[in-house]
């Protein structure tokens, strides 16, 4: 990133402001940055969602959401943001060539196994309730993990919880639950048939790490042609509300003005290809102009998690 101080200047100075220096830091954490950002000493800040929506009541506002490629069909035909997990379970999933500003959480199974047969047949006839998925096992990441904790959570309180009239339920109101794990562990304990239930981003299945347990598990199914690749037996029964990508935003210092953002808009929103090079560990593939409001699930799953 230390290239994007003399840029940053220069696309400034292009714009017409008197910049003596850009000064780059890396915060400790994103809330370290959160709060710099409020107190006036940053001015410019790349925040993870969360992050964002927790500080924008101080002041924060937004200027760009950040792309990343989509999930796409067989076909090559990009999942729409519809929370429709039939869409999923298609022939496989593949990397998109179009840019979308986040992902959902998805909730897979594995049919090839009683649990997850019975679990994904209850999906598709709309009978599938609390009780079905609280007698199965799920193995999950942290509890600070979007996808893999966190948003699965908003789907289930939506589909199960308050969404459908009852006490507020996430995945820590389930029976047997596996925390803190690695989506290829996760993938692997699925397959094997160790978990019943796991939850990650879209699509844990295209990982390199889950064809290979796929393979190692289903060997002699596979030489039988009953199996040809794992999207014959891991089905999504769940789609959550889009996870948003990182954000670049800025912070409430009397310097930034409507006019300011406005012009960092145009500035990020042009990165050429090169120049997103600079924010490659961010896997950043260029920035589009949002609205705050594509981050109300977000505040959602913050008051889920703020009691």
């Amino acid at each position: 990133a230390e290239p994007m101080k003399e840029w940053l200047k220069a696309k400034l100075e292009e714009k017409g402001y008197t910049v003596d220096a850009v000064d780059l830091k890396v915060g400790s954490d994103f809330t370290a940055v959160g709060e710099g950002m409020i107190s006036g000493s940053i001015d410019i800040g790349f925040l993870n969602t969360g992050t964002y929506v927790a500080y924008q009541p101080d002041g924060v506002r937004l200027v760009v959401e950040a792309l990343r490629a989509g999930v796409a069909d067989d076909t090559g035909k990009i999942f729409p943001d519809n929370q429709d997990y039939a869409q999923y379970n298609c022939a496989f999933t593949q990397d998109a060539t179009e840019l979308v500003t986040g992902y959902p959480g998805l909730v897979y199974v594995n049919i090839a196994t009683p649990k997850g047969e019975e679990l994904y047949q209850k999906t598709v006839d709309g009978t599938l309730t609390w009780e079905d998925l609280d007698s199965a096992s799920w193995y999950t990441s942290s509890s600070t993990s979007s996808s893999g904790y966190i948003y699965p959570s908003i789907w289930l309180n939506n589909k199960f919880g308050e969404g459908a009239g009852n006490e507020r339920r996430t995945i820590a109101d389930l029976s047997t639950v596996t925390k803190d794990q690695s989506y290829a562990v996760m993938m692997n304990a699925l397959i094997t048939g160790n978990a019943d239930v796991i939850v990650g981003y879209s699509d844990i299945r295209k990982d390199a790490a889950s064809t290979e347990a796929f393979e190692a598990a289903y060997a002699d199914e596979i030489a039988a042609g009953t199996y040809k690749t794992v999207w014959d037996i891991i089905k999504v029964i769940g789609a959550s509300p889009y996870i948003m990508n990182d954000t670049i935003s800025v912070g409430t210092n009397e310097k930034i003005t409507d006019e300011l953002i406005a012009d960092l808009q145009d500035i990020f929103t042009n990165m050429t290809a090169d120049e997103l090079l600079m924010v490659k560990p961010y896997s950043h593939a260029g920035y589009v102009v949002g609205a705050d409001s594509d981050y109300d699930a977000a505040r959602t799953a913050n008051a889920i998690f703020a009691e």
